[in-house]
C-alpha cells in the first residue's frame, strides 16, 4: 500500500509507514497523527458484557498477570457481577481520554459515538471472517495470494482453538457466557451502562459502513 497516498506518517522527519498497532488510542492520534499526517483506524469491537465475562474468567486463573485475583477463584459470575470491580466504561473512557475515577456524562458518549462514526473502519468480533474481509477490501488486500491466504488461515486457527478451549497467543480461553437477562448480564449492563451503549451504535455502524466497499456481499446489521 503506498502509505503517502492513504494519508500515513511521511516526511523528512518522519519515514512513511503503512500500518501501526497499538493499543494505546490517545496516544496514536494526539501523539502520532495531525492534520497534515492522518490515517484512518480499524478495529474489531466486542460486547462489553462478554468482555467483562471473559475478564472474570480469564483473571480467575491468570497466576502470570499482574491483576490476577485469586479471590474470584472462589466467586460466581453473578457475585462477581454484583458490584463495580474497579473498572466502568471503558471503551467509552479509553476513547474520550478519561481515566478511570472521573465521572461519565451524556455528552461523553456522544463524543465516543462521534468518533467512531467518522474515525473508524469497523470490525465486529462475531462476525470475524466478514469483518477481516472489509478491512482487506478498504487496504487493498490481495486475498488471493498466498501470503494473504497463510495470514488469514493462522488467525482463523487461533480463534478457533479458543472456541475449542485451547490456549492460544492471545491469553484466550473458552469459558461459560453469561445469558441476557439474567441477574450478572443485567447488573452488568447497568455497571457498563454508557459502553452498551456505545456498543449498540458501532453496531448499527457497522451496518451502515457498507457503502464504504463496492461488491463486497456483506450485509447490514440490524
Amino acid at each position: 500500500m503506498d502509505a503517502g497516498r492513504r494519508g500515513f506518517l511521511g516526511d523528512a522527519e518522519q519515514a512513511e509507514v503503512d500500518f501501526i498497532s497499538t493499543s494505546e488510542f490517545q496516544f496514536a492520534y494526539t501523539m502520532l497523527y495531525s492534520p497534515t499526517h492522518r490515517a484512518r483506524m480499524f478495529a474489531l469491537f466486542r460486547h462489553p458484557i462478554e468482555r467483562q465475562v471473559s475478564k472474570f474468567f480469564y483473571l480467575r486463573k491468570a497466576t502470570w498477570e499482574p491483576t490476577y485475583n485469586e479471590r474470584w477463584q472462589k466467586m460466581s459470575l453473578t457475585e462477581w457481577a454484583s458490584r463495580e470491580r474497579g473498572e466502568n466504561n471503558w471503551m467509552v473512557r479509553k476513547l474520550v481520554g478519561k481515566d478511570p475515577t472521573a465521572e461519565l456524562t451524556p455528552e461523553d458518549l456522544k463524543v465516543a459515538m462521534k468518533i467512531i462514526q467518522t474515525k473508524f473502519v469497523i470490525g465486529l468480533l462475531d462476525r470475524y471472517q466478514e469483518s477481516i474481509h472489509r478491512f482487506n477490501m478498504f487496504l487493498g488486500v490481495d486475498e488471493t495470494s498466498p501470503r494473504s491466504q497463510q495470514c488469514m488461515d493462522e488467525f482463523t486457527e487461533a480463534k478457533a482453538s479458543n472456541k475449542r478451549g485451547k490456549k492460544n497467543d492471545g491469553n484466550s480461553y473458552k469459558h461459560p457466557e453469561a445469558k441476557e437477562g439474567s441477574p450478572a448480564w443485567k447488573s452488568l449492563a447497568q455497571i457498563h451502562s454508557y459502553d452498551v451503549a456505545l456498543f449498540k451504535f458501532t453496531r448499527q455502524e457497522y451496518g451502515n459502513q457498507a457503502h464504504l466497499l463496492q461488491g463486497d456481499g456483506t450485509t447490514a446489521v440490524n
